[in-house]
C-alpha cells in the first residue's frame, strides 16, 4: 500500500482535527459526499449567504459528514453536542474565509508557494499534519519524511488524492497565512511610547486622603411610585445606547422539569448486585475476562499503579488488602465499584534507560520495513557488540532507527504515568533492576535496552475493577415520563400550563434569549428542543422532551426579531440604571446647595467619613467598592479643600472634599518589559478587533435551521 493511500485512510482524522486547529475556526474548506439532494426537499438549498454569496446546503452537509466520520475513525462516538460544534465551526469557517479573501483581494495581498512550504515543513506546521510524520516513541516531527510524501503526492496521477489534500490541508493553511498577513497590517502598527508608560507609572503612584458624605441608593425604597420606570423611559434610554442593546433573533420559554435521575432504591439495587458478585470475582481465575463479561465501565489495565498515584477514596483499603481479595462495593463518583487486588510489587516512579531500535515496521505508516528474522539477527548482532565492549551511545547514534533518541545516545526518561509505552518495553525498564540489558521485541521491532537508573521506589498494585454506573431503573424513568406526559396533555395552553404548575406545586423555570442555532436551553443540551421552539408560535406547549436524566415540557412565551431590544427584554438591565438616576435626583434635591460636608450630612441624615489612602491605580474605594467617579474626584484639583458637586456614583450619591494628595515611592519600573507587554496586548486586540469589525460590517444571513440543522 502506498503512502498516498495511507494518507487517504488518515484524511478523515486530519480533517476533523483541522477544524479545531485555528483560533478563528475556519480550516475545513471543501465539500465531500454527503446527504443526497433528496434529503433537502422542502428545505432551503442554502444554509445562508455572506455578503450575497450563497453557501450550498449539500456542500455544507458534506463537510459536516466528513468531520463526523473523522471522529468516528479515531474510535470516538459522535454525539449531538459534537455535531453541533462541528456545524458551528464550519459555519464560522465559511464566514471567516469569505471575509478575509475579499479584503485580501482588495488590498492585493497574496501568498507564494515558498511561504506555504516554510510553514508546512517546520515546527509551526499544523499539529495534526505533524502527527502523521511523528515517531510515536519520540514525539519528533520528521520534516524530511513530510517533504518526501508531499513530493511524491505532487507526482501522483490520482486527481482525487491531490484534491483531497488541497482541500483539507493546503487551502486551510493558505487562509491561515492570509489572515495572519491581513492582521499584521493592523497589529504591527501597535506602539507604546515611553512618555505614556512613564506617565502611567507616575499616575499609578498617586494617592489622596478624602472626606466624603455618601448616601446609598438602597436607603430609598424601590417601591415608591415616583421611582416607577415606564416602557417609554426604557425605550428612550435604549434608543440612545443602541449598540449596547442590539439583539439577534431570539425566543423565550417557560418549562417544567420532571426528574428521572436514579433514586435511592436504584442505587441500593446496584449496590446489592455488585455485592452478590464479590465471591465469584474473588475466585475467578481470569479477572480480565470476569470484568469484561460483566460489562465493567472500567477496562482492565494489565499493569501496576503506584500507591501514591491511586485517586479513589478506597486507596487506603486497597493498600491494606491481601492479594487475591476483593473489597467494595464503594462509591467512586457516580459509580459503584468492587476491586480485586491481583498482585503487589515494588516499583520505581521514574526510570532512565537507553535503547537501540531495529524496526520491523515504519511507525508512521505501519508498513513493513524488514522481516522479523532479519531484524532479530541485526538486533542480536548489535547486542553482542555491546556485550563485547562497543560504546552503546555511538551505536545508537549510527544504527538506531528511533529518530527521537538516536542523537541523545539512545537515552530516555520515563515516569510511571507514561502508559502509552509498549507493554514489553515498559515491563522491562520498570521490573528489571538497574544494569539489566537485553533484546526485547515490541510491535515496532526489536529493542536493545539497558536500564540506567530508577528512582523513588514504592509499592505498586495490579488491580481489576468491576465498575457500574448508577442509573435510573425502568420504573424510575417510566414514572418521570408518565408524569411529564400527563402534565403536557393537560396543559395545551399557556393559561392551563401556569394553572397546572400551581395546582401540582411544580417549579416553573424561565429561559430567555434562546438563539436560533443554540444547542442548549438553560444549560440543558437539546438541539431538538431549540428547533421545536423556533418551529412553533408563542403560546404553544410541547410534548415531553427526553433529556436522558429528565423530561422537560416547554411553552413558548416570547418571540423577538433581530434589531434593538424592546423594553420587555431590556428592562432587566435598564430598569436599575434609570431607577438609580431617579433616586440620585431625590438625594441631590435633599442635599440642596450644601457647601460643606457638615451641611450635606445634616440634610441627608448621614455621617462624614474619611479615607486616608485612595489610590489612583485602584479600581475601587476602600469601604465603598467600585466607584470610579469618586476616584476621579479625589484627584480633581478643584475639590482640594472644598466640597465637590454631588457625584452620581455606582452605589449612591457622594460629595467629596480632598484633604491631601501625594505620591508613594515608586519601584524601579522596567519600562522595556512594560512596553513589550503593552504592545503585545495592543497586537492581540488589533488581531481580534479587525476580524470582529469585518464580521459586524458584513451582511450575513443564517438559514441553517431552514436547511434542517
Amino acid at each position: 500500500m502506498s503512502i498516498i493511500q495511507q494518507i487517504r485512510d488518515k484524511a478523515a482524522v486530519l480533517l476533523t482535527s483541522l477544524i479545531a486547529l485555528s483560533l478563528i475556526g475556519f480550516l475545513v474548506q471543501d465539500a465531500f459526499v454527503g446527504k443526497s439532494s433528496s434529503a433537502f426537499k422542502g428545505r432551503t438549498s442554502t444554509v445562508g449567504t455572506i455578503n450575497g454569496k450563497k453557501i450550498d446546503a449539500i456542500e455544507f452537509n458534506g463537510k459536516v459528514n466528513m468531520a463526523e466520520q473523522g471522529y468516528r475513525s479515531q474510535g470516538m462516538q459522535t454525539s449531538e453536542m459534537m455535531t453541533q460544534n462541528i456545524i458551528e465551526s464550519i459555519w464560522n469557517g465559511y464566514i471567516q474565509d469569505e471575509l478575509i479573501k475579499t479584503e485580501a483581494d482588495k488590498l492585493g495581498l497574496s501568498l507564494t508557494s515558498k511561504e506555504l512550504g516554510n510553514l508546512l515543513f517546520s515546527e509551526n506546521a499544523p499539529q495534526e499534519f505533524k502527527q502523521l510524520f511523528t515517531n510515536p516513541n519520540t514525539g519528533q516531527f520528521d520534516v524530511q519524511a513530510a517533504r518526501n510524501w508531499f513530493n511524491n503526492l505532487k507526482k501522483s496521477k490520482k486527481s482525487e488524492d491531490l484534491k483531497m489534500v488541497t482541500d483539507q490541508l493546503i487551502n486551510p493553511l493558505h487562509t491561515r497565512l492570509l489572515t495572519d498577513k491581513y492582521n499584521s497590517l493592523f497589529s504591527q502598527g501597535s506602539y507604546a511610547p515611553k512618555w505614556m508608560l512613564e506617565k502611567m507609572n507616575t499616575d499609578n503612584s498617586l494617592f489622596a486622603s478624602v472626606s466624603y458624605v455618601g448616601v446609598p441608593y438602597a436607603t430609598i425604597s424601590d417601591s415608591l411610585p415616583s421611582l416607577k420606570v415606564t416602557d417609554a423611559e426604557i425605550n428612550e434610554y435604549v434608543s440612545k445606547h443602541k449598540e449596547e442593546f442590539k439583539q439577534e433573533k431570539a425566543r423565550s420559554v417557560s418549562y417544567v422539569v420532571f426528574d428521572a435521575n436514579p433514586t435511592a432504591a436504584d442505587s441500593a439495587a446496584l449496590f446489592n448486585q455488585l455485592n452478590a458478585l464479590k465471591t465469584e470475582f474473588e475466585s475467578a481465575p481470569d479477572a480480565k475476562a470476569f470484568i469484561t463479561r460483566n460489562n465493567s465501565t472500567l477496562t482492565y489495565f494489565d499493569g501496576y499503579a503506584l500507591k501514591s498515584r491511586l485517586q479513589m477514596e478506597a486507596k487506603d483499603n486497597i493498600s491494606a488488602m491481601p492479594n487475591g481479595t476483593v473489597i467494595g462495593p464503594y462509591l467512586d463518583a457516580t459509580n459503584y465499584v468492587i476491586a480485586k487486588k491481583i498482585d503487589t510489587r515494588t516499583l520505581p516512579d521514574s526510570v532512565k534507560c537507553r535503547h537501540i531500535l531495529v524496526s520491523t515496521v515504519d511507525p508512521r505508516t505501519g508498513q513493513p520495513v524488514r522481516d522479523d528474522s532479519t531484524a532479530k539477527k541485526r538486533a542480536d548482532s548489535i547486542f553482542n557488540a555491546i556485550k563485547s565492549g562497543s560504546d552503546f551511545g555511538i551505536l545508537a547514534a549510527s544504527l538506531s532507527e528511533d529518530e527521537g533518541s538516536k542523537n541523545n545516545k539512545g537515552e530516555y526518561e520515563f515516569s510511571s504515568v507514561d502508559l502509552n509505552l509498549a507493554k514489553e518495553f515498559r515491563e522491562f525498564i520498570f521490573y528489571k533492576p538497574v544494569g539489566s540489558r537485553d533484546v526485547i521485541k515490541t510491535s515496532f521491532g526489536y529493542h536493545i535496552i539497558e536500564v540506567l537508573n530508577q528512582r523513588k521506589f514504592e509499592e505498586g498494585y495490579k488491580m481489576a475493577y468491576l465498575s457500574k454506573k448508577i442509573v435510573a431503573s425502568p420504573e424510575t424513568d417510566n414514572a418521570a415520563s408518565s408524569a411529564a406526559t400527563m402534565f403536557a396533555g393537560n396543559s395545551r395552553t399557556l393559561k392551563a400550563f401556569d394553572e397546572n404548575v400551581v395546582k401540582m406545586n411544580l417549579n416553573k423555570r424561565l429561559a430567555d434569549n434562546i438563539k436560533e442555532m443554540d444547542y442548549a436551553v438553560s444549560g440543558m443540551p437539546s438541539r431538538p428542543m431549540v428547533k421545536w421552539i423556533y418551529e412553533n408560535k408563542v403560546g404553544t406547549v410541547s410534548e415531553p422532551f427526553d433529556l436522558k436524566d429528565k423530561y422537560v415540557v416547554a411553552a413558548v412565551t416570547g418571540s423577538f426579531e433581530e434589531g434593538v431590544q424592546p423594553a420587555s427584554v431590556a428592562r432587566t438591565m435598564v430598569e436599575p440604571i434609570l431607577r438609580n438616576k431617579k433616586k440620585a435626583a431625590e438625594i441631590i434635591k435633599k442635599m440642596g446647595s450644601a457647601s460643606t460636608l457638615e451641611a450635606a450630612a445634616s440634610a441627608t441624615a448621614s455621617q462624614i467619613n474619611t479615607v486616608d489612602t485612595v489610590r489612583f491605580a485602584d479600581p475601587f474605594v476602600p469601604n465603598l467598592g467600585n466607584e470610579p467617579k469618586v476616584i476621579g474626584a479625589a484627584f480633581n484639583k478643584n475639590n482640594h479643600a472644598k466640597v465637590s458637586a454631588p457625584i452620581e456614583g455606582t452605589n449612591g450619591v457622594f460629595v467629596v472634599k480632598v484633604n491631601q494628595t501625594g505620591a508613594l515611592p515608586a519601584a524601579n519600573a522596567n519600562l522595556e518589559m512594560q512596553k513589550k507587554n503593552q504592545e503585545m496586548q495592543l497586537k492581540q486586540f488589533a488581531s481580534y478587533s479587525t476580524l470582529e469589525s469585518l464580521r459586524k460590517a458584513a451582511k450575513i444571513k443564517d438559514t441553517r435551521r431552514e436547511a434542517g440543522y
